[in-house]
């Protein structure tokens, strides 16, 4: 740029200019990926807080079942426990799982009015909680429940119960606790036997009674939200009980 005065011609330089395009989409991109990232961290801190907290949870009610049966020895003690019809050839084996006057049902509805397990095998493939689920499992009763086998019912973010349409409480929601109990080998406690397993006199070495082997019991705590199709196991708990 120039400039003419008296006569004399003076160039005027300017050190001012627009950005260019290839500066603008530049920028455009960096500022982009700052804010994916920023996106992307944020959800991520999101995920692991939700699976810590759905792990602590599963966890608790996971160690509610083991506090409530802590106590409860392996087999029924007052019915009989576990034995053969015909103890001579061991066949008619029972006794494993609740008893008859344990579980009360609803003739009219079919509907679980309540529970009185007593002993560990009648836990055997109790569901606790409307899970879907492919597990496997023999019978279905309200839950979650506590450790002292009451309903754990749905609380508000306020810390009150939360009811139904109808005012009525309801159990805690997307949570169910899957039982098994199952009978080992007295050596290896990853082998598990056939329930009516029992050893016969040998070798000089006594009789194992259908009712003398350890058992593991397992506690499969289930969670589903409400758009999952099917529940997803969360939290696994395993003991042994030896006596």
């Amino acid at each position: 740029m120039t400039n003419r005065i008296d006569g004399r011609t003076r160039r005027i330089s300017s050190s001012r200019r627009a950005f260019t395009l290839i500066e603008t989409s530049l920028a455009t991109v960096i500022v982009g990926v700052g804010v994916l990232a920023s996106i992307e961290a944020h959800t991520s801190f999101l995920q692991k807080n939700a699976w810590s907290t759905n792990t602590s949870t599963a966890t608790f009610l996971a160690n509610e079942i083991r506090e409530m049966t802590r106590r409860f020895p392996r087999h029924d003690k007052f019915t009989g426990g576990l034995y053969f019809e015909d103890p001579v050839n061991h066949t008619g084996f029972q006794g494993w799982g609740p008893e008859t006057n344990e579980v009360l049902i609803d003739e009219d509805t079919a509907a679980i009015l309540g529970f009185d397990f007593d002993d560990l095998d009648d836990f055997d493939g109790a569901l606790f909680g409307s899970a879907t689920t492919a597990l496997p499992f023999t019978q279905r009763y309200d839950g979650p429940i506590d450790a002292f086998g009451q309903i754990i019912n749905q609380t508000t973010w306020t810390g009150d119960l939360a009811v139904d349409e109808d005012g009525e409480n309801f159990s805690l929601t997307e949570w169910s606790q899957l039982v098994r109990v199952e009978k080992v080998d007295f050596s290896n406690y990853t082998t598990v036997l056939p329930d009516a397993t029992y050893t016969p006199a040998a070798g000089g070495l006594p009789e194992i009674e259908v009712d003398q082997y350890p058992i593991r019991v397992t506690v499969i705590v289930l969670h589903q939200g409400p758009l999952d199709a099917e529940a997803t196991a969360v939290a696994e708990v395993s003991w042994i009980s030896p006596n």
